[in-house]
């Protein structure tokens, strides 16, 4: 039976779009790695954002180190040993790279790290640009990756190419997400072991209706809020830890205790993970530049002209209008583990 309820429809729709842009990624072989300056020793891959970089492997030993490398060469390769790393941009301004990629990072973090490493002209695209910055440069998005064969930081990868450390590390997030939204992680530690093992799936097959199968049973829907209730402005307990209370639905996001959400700062400043309700104190629901100005205030100030002048914010690799509700947003743009991730890019002159 096809679902008619408007809100499941649209909230279908927005993560499907989310679920299906991918990444440009521009992959060469190391300097002084067997098979580096062959002319051959680069590769082009349009990943799904969501992927990892442990699952793009096959394809990159397939279409770049067996073209790049002979026989020999090929077969003494481990890819045990194999690490990325993000190409270094040499512009002047720029700051620090990421370094060496995590293998448990998805790739769309990857690339918001990538973005804001250096200044950027606020997307034309922006609600808030006016007509006459209708003409800025779009810039090409593409990640630029260089794959190194041997002698692995692990200090700073944290963990090995290993696919199921990766599902194990994807899993602790999908929990972590949870109890964030509700103080516990019932809804997920109550699935099935099949439906955890879709949402994985679904992720290393690119299936987003596999996915769903886990993602429907824990990611609330951005159910709007009653706005007759003016004598309570906090949401109150969700029935999904107290059954005796009914009068909000537990898969509204408006009705959660917290919003899973990370704000990711250049030069590999510390990650802000702050306790941020879906709701304020007037009842209303908690916007994206609210939480922006009390945060990051010396570059989001409470003034009413261009809120946007000095940084700006992407997610999902688009510019987030500042009115933006935060519980809409993690309910359909938050990535394949629940986390709403948002990058803050210094705006350039």
């Amino acid at each position: 039976m096809s679902n008619t309820n408007p809100v499941h429809s649209s909230t279908n729709l927005f993560r499907r779009l989310s679920w299906q842009t991918s990444i440009s990624i521009s992959i060469r072989i190391a300097d002084g790695e067997p098979g580096a300056g062959t002319g051959a020793d680069k590769y082009f891959i349009q990943a799904p954002r969501y992927s990892y970089l442990p699952l793009l492997i096959p394809e990159i030993r397939e279409n770049l180190i067996e073209v790049a490398l002979d026989d020999r060469q090929s077969e003494e390769t481990d890819e045990k040993d194999w690490w990325f790393e993000e190409e270094p941009d040499e512009e002047t301004g720029a700051f620090a790279s990421q370094g060496a990629c995590r293998w448990h990072w998805p790739i769309d973090l990857l690339s918001i790290y990538s973005y804001i490493s250096r200044p950027r002209r606020l997307p034309s695209s922006s609600a808030s640009a006016s007509s006459s910055t209708s003409t800025t440069i779009r810039e090409p998005k593409q990640l630029r990756l260089i794959l190194h064969l041997s002698k692995p930081p692990i200090d700073k990868l944290l963990m090995p190419n290993n696919i199921e450390n990766c599902k194990s590390l994807w899993l602790n997030q999908v929990k972590e997400a949870d109890f964030v939204r509700w103080r516990n992680t019932n809804k997920v530690t109550s699935l099935r072991k099949t439906d955890l093992d879709n949402g994985w799936d679904g992720i290393v097959q690119d299936d987003y209706d596999l996915y769903l199968r886990m993602a429907s049973r824990v990611l609330p829907l951005p159910i709007a809020p009653a706005t007759n209730n003016v004598t309570s402005p906090q949401p109150s307990r969700p029935p999904s830890t107290d059954p005796s209370s009914s009068s909000i639905k537990p898969e509204s996001a408006y009705s959660t205790r917290g919003i899973p959400l990370k704000l990711y700062l250049p030069d590999n400043a510390p990650v802000i993970q702050e306790i941020i309700p879906p709701l304020g104190t007037d009842g209303k629901p908690t916007t994206l530049l609210s939480v922006l100005r009390q945060h990051l205030h010396l570059l989001f100030p409470s003034r009413p002209q261009d809120p946007y002048s000095m940084a700006f914010p992407i997610a999902q690799g688009i510019l987030i209008p500042e009115y933006s509700d935060v519980a809409w947003l993690s309910a359909c743009m938050c990535g394949a583990d629940g986390w709403l991730r948002i990058g803050i890019c210094l705006r350039a002159p």
